[in-house]
C-alpha cells in the first residue's frame, strides 16, 4: 500500500488549499508530506497519531466511521478511513473557496487504493 500511496500523492497533490497530507498504513506506520512552511513534520505526525484515534475508539462502539472532519480557526482536517484500518487525513486552510468537491473526490481515491 506504501508505493500505491507514493503514486497518489503524486497524481493527485497538491491541491488548492492542501497544507498537508498524512496517512497511517495498517500496520500502523505514518508517512507524511508538507506543502507549505507552516506545518512541521513533527506537528503532523503528532496531530495523526491523535486523529487515528477517535475513530478506533468510535469503532469500540460499533460505529465505524468512512470519513471524518474537524475545523478550526485556520485549518479543517479531513479523515478518509479504510476497511483495512489504513486512513488519510488532509490539512487544508480554512477557506471558504476550497475545492470540497474534490476533496471528497480525492478521499474516495484514496479509500479505493489497492491493498497490497
Amino acid at each position: 500500500m506504501r508505493t500505491a500511496f507514493e503514486e497518489f500523492v503524486k497524481a493527485h497533490m497538491p491541491i488548492t488549499g492542501l497544507a498537508a497530507c498524512a496517512a497511517r498504513f495498517p500496520d500502523g506506520m505514518i508517512v507524511h508530506h508538507c506543502f507549505n512552511r507552516w506545518l512541521q513534520p513533527a506537528q503532523i505526525r503528532q496531530t495523526m497519531g491523535r486523529l487515528v484515534m477517535g475513530p478506533e475508539i468510535l469503532s469500540r462502539h460499533q460505529v465505524d466511521p468512512v470519513r471524518l472532519s474537524w475545523a478550526f480557526e485556520h485549518l479543517r482536517v479531513h479523515l478518509g478511513l479504510r476497511p483495512d484500518r489504513a486512513c488519510l487525513a488532509l490539512f487544508l486552510e480554512n477557506r471558504p473557496e476550497l475545492p470540497f468537491a474534490e476533496i471528497e473526490a480525492l478521499l474516495d481515491r484514496f479509500v479505493s487504493l489497492p491493498e497490497s
